[in-house]
């Protein structure tokens, strides 16, 4: 499995930079599948913007699998003046996934998304 971690300030150019980084993880591993990632990370981190101050990071975690890319999206889940979730970034990333959920974490929140090839096994 290769495992790759960033974090990313909350700013709008943190999507782009996240979107650009998974791009090329998954032209690698799952190449039928980067509109997928891109949309699915691009919803995740927006949305992960509206619950990260300013002096929080967002965190991204890349894990491939032959067969299977999963994207982690940690946000320290904080009230954000001004910041509103986009209501169709979940919608989105579910419909664009094979597998979808959340969860809180002890620092936190976290979305998770998989993206499954020939060879995944769920």
């Amino acid at each position: 499995m290769a495992t790759f971690m960033q974090d990313y300030p909350p700013l709008l150019g943190s999507i782009e930079m996240a979107v650009s980084h998974v791009r090329k993880i998954v032209a690698v591993h799952q190449p039928a599948r980067v509109d997928d990632a891109e949309a699915i990370v691009r919803a995740l981190m927006g949305d992960a913007l509206t619950r990260t101050g300013p002096n929080e990071n967002i965190s991204m975690i890349t894990m491939a699998d032959p067969g299977r890319i999963r994207f982690e999206v940690h946000d320290p889940n904080t009230s954000v003046p001004g910041a509103y979730p986009d209501p169709d970034a979940h919608r989105i990333a579910s419909a664009r996934a094979d597998r979808y959920g959340s969860r809180r974490t002890r620092d936190g929140h976290m979305y998770w998304a998989e993206l499954h090839g020939q060879g995944a096994h769920p």
